[in-house]
């Protein structure tokens, strides 16, 4: 039997998915281990190994075919500040331009932090001045050299770096993106004298208009691409020791998958990958039941996350700010807050108001029921209080939840300050958990244009299915559908992604344009990525390519990413109106009717393209659906709060394991898997589909 694989490391667990050949999905979890995440993910195999009755880690290993990887090394190590020592070589009068970040001290920032001028401080550089060196060189915005590179001076300037410990360069020119000759030069110099620096060039990883985003970008990936490295060079041979035939695959945050060597030289493409596999998982799925509108909900230990796909189109970002940074690096869109399972209850000292997050209690200690050390009452400790979790049966009854723990935490460090029980705190914490989801899918939807009741919402990560039909309820969602994976559904999505690379440049054109120009500029990033796509491997039939352009009106700075006709390859006149008159009908959804200012005419400013290469998707398993009551599941009853009724509920617990396809019920119910716990609130009811993934109609 072969097996693809994927893992996802994520704040508190890794989860892994192995699937068959015949569609069967085994799942594997393991605590994430902050000390080497590569023990996590090897730890989440052997749990997916022990769940198919292999004998070990390697057994699996040796039969997976393809192995798919999300990690959050490169997100930790931003976060954390632990990156590479870097340097940046820059034109000479420039060195100051990523300091000074366009004058910009509210990107990034929250509204409520924006009002605060003591919050309006610029980010802590990634590089101090004293590591920034400037070299004589200039290009031109058409490209053509007007002052040729120093090399004695660009030599000079390297050497002071490395004498001050930096272990990584980036090279960002002032116009490279027009021609990067010069960048290339001097990389060609220095791989030849120093090969152990990890060298970064903007050319390669940002050729885009945008003196500091571009330098941001470059920095950001000189800074964190040597631990993304060491990190995969380290996980590939321990996979190797144990088995593993093939080389891993990793998610980017853009959705699409690339090989080591590709991801090493790109790792600002890894910033979020985590939230892009559990997007990707959405659409997937979604595209089996025939759902094309979802709003993919993502709430694990430390964050939640929301994506929107319309129409099967997953919405992307192509210049996010992480960090207060501005970044040239393709995303997709994901709004996310500091709430989940792991966020810390707390009493504002001010106010003397209940708040919840945005700190967390991480994988350790975590929740204080977890027994690890925890001391802070959390929304994982609220939850089992109120009876949707089973103190018993926590990952499968593979780990035991101390519910006295719990009453004590929030007896003593919220309950008792309030004046309240602790099923009132408890309450209030789960309120305010939910409150922070529905306010956040409101954000995504709509103050975007969007109408949350048009969707389906998809409820995954470890608490997702314990809060989603009340955060569904206070947006009007009618349905909500909880993945057979939901606990470990980003690595889901891992193994039904694509290999993808995608390429862009800038040039200004004003609309209309020379639709023969614009084929142009298209044909030679389309002759790179084809190339990338056949040393990978792909074959011409397994193949598509996708173009689009980045437009606004002429007199703004916020552009529009506008996609061709798929499939589409020459360019006509016709196909260009039919992109401006697109334009208009997506501005006019994103900012309302009647916003554009067509009067100032349209302008294009950036060409993409992207090449997909597509892997074998998994078969997922579909059985046939029994109309049966679900008597058979019954585990039980217990005592569960449901706000609705404001008290304790006796409900029916049931095991998703014994709940066949067919299965109804009503609420209030609680299902319990090996990965989450599913509730069901009074007059919802409830169905297991034909993949065995959990249907909730919501009644408002």
């Amino acid at each position: 039997m072969k097996y693809i694989v994927g893992v996802d490391i994520g704040g508190t667990f890794t989860d892994c998915v192995a699937m068959d050949e015949e569609g069967k999905v085994t799942l594997g979890k393991a605590p994430s281990t902050p000390a080497d995440f590569a023990l996590g993910a090897i730890h989440a195999v052997r749990d997916a190994a022990r769940n198919l009755d292999l004998r070990n880690e390697e057994e699996l290993l040796a039969c997976t075919s393809l192995f798919i990887h999300a990690c959050t090394i490169g997100d930790n190590t931003l976060i954390t500040r632990s990156g590479a020592k870097a340097g940046l070589i820059t034109t000479k009068g420039f060195a100051d331009s990523i300091l000074m970040a366009r004058g910009r001290t509210t990107e990034g920032l929250t509204e409520a932090e924006a009002f605060h001028a003591s919050a309006q401080m610029k980010p802590e550089p990634i590089v101090p001045r004293s590591l920034i060196e400037e070299v004589s060189e200039r290009v031109d915005y058409k490209g053509s050299t007007v002052i040729r590179l120093d090399t004695a001076e660009a030599e000079e300037a390297f050497h002071r770096l490395v004498a001050r410990g930096v272990e990584s360069i980036a090279v960002c020119f002032l116009w490279s993106m027009a021609n990067d000759s010069h960048e290339r030069a001097l990389a060609d110099l220095l791989r030849g004298k120093h090969p152990s620096v990890f060298l970064t060039l903007s050319s390669e990883v940002a050729p885009f208009v945008g003196e500091y985003e571009r330098t941001a970008t470059t920095v950001f990936n000189a800074a964190i691409g040597p631990r993304i490295s060491g990190y995969l060079d380290r996980l590939q041979r321990m996979l190797k020791d144990k088995g593993l035939g093939q080389e891993p695959l990793v998610m980017q945050a853009y959705g699409g998958v690339l090989g080591i060597r590709a991801t090493c030289k790109n790792a600002v493409g890894t910033i979020e990958s985590g939230p892009a596999s559990g997007v990707v998982g959405s659409r997937f799925m979604g595209e089996m039941i025939g759902m094309p509108n979802i709003l993919a909900t993502d709430m694990g230990g430390t964050t939640s996350k929301v994506s929107v796909i319309h129409d099967g189109i997953i919405e992307k970002h192509y210049k996010p700010v992480i960090l207060q940074y501005q970044i040239f690096s393709t995303k997709i869109w994901v709004e996310s807050i500091g709430a989940g399972g792991g966020s810390i209850a707390w009493i504002d000292p001010e106010t003397g108001l209940l708040k919840v997050g945005p700190e967390g209690a991480g994988a350790r200690p975590g929740p204080v029921c977890y027994g690890l050390g925890g001391i802070h009452p959390t929304v994982t400790d609220a939850d089992l209080i109120l009876g949707y979790l089973n103190e018993n049966y926590f990952l499968g009854g593979r780990m035991e939840l101390h519910k006295e723990k719990a009453v004590r935490a929030l007896e003593e460090g919220i309950a008792g300050s309030l004046g309240m029980t602790v099923v009132e705190a408890a309450s209030g914490i789960y309120k305010i958990a939910n409150s922070h989801m529905s306010d956040l899918i409101r954000r995504a939807t709509v103050e975007r244009g969007y109408d949350p009741r048009e969707f389906t919402l998809f409820a995954f990560g470890g608490a997702g299915p314990v809060h989603a039909g009340r955060y569904a309820a206070d947006l009007g969602v009618k349905q909500v559908v909880i993945p057979h994976t939901a606990s470990v559904h980003g690595a889901t999505g891992l193994v039904s992604s694509d290999v993808v690379y995608e390429y862009g440049k800038s040039g200004r054109f004003l609309v209309p344009a020379d639709a023969k120009s614009i084929q142009s500029n298209f044909a030679m990033l389309a002759k790179r990525v084809v190339e990338d796509l056949r040393a990978a491997g792909f074959k011409e039939e397994n193949t598509r390519i996708m173009r689009s352009m980045d437009m606004r009106y002429r007199y703004q700075v916020h552009e529009l990413n506008v996609s061709f006709a798929s499939g589409l390859s020459e360019i006509t006149e016709k196909d260009m109106e039919e992109m401006y008159a697109r334009f208009d009908e997506l501005y006019e959804q994103s900012y309302g009717r009647g916003s554009g200012y067509r009067e100032a005419g349209k302008e294009i400013t950036n060409l993409r393209v992207t090449a997909v290469g597509m892997l074998e998707k998994p078969n997922i398993k579909k059985f046939p659906l029994v109309k049966k009551a679900p008597d058979h599941a019954l585990k039980g009853e217990r005592e569960v709060y449901f706000e609705e009724r404001e008290n304790y509920l006796t409900t029916r617990v049931y095991d998703s394991e014994r709940m066949i396809p067919g299965t109804e019920l009503s609420g209030p119910a609680v299902i319990e898997t090996p990965v989450t716990t599913i509730v069901i609130n009074p007059e919802d009811r409830a169905a297991v589909d034909e993949y065995r993934n959990v249907r909730i109609a919501i009644t408002q």
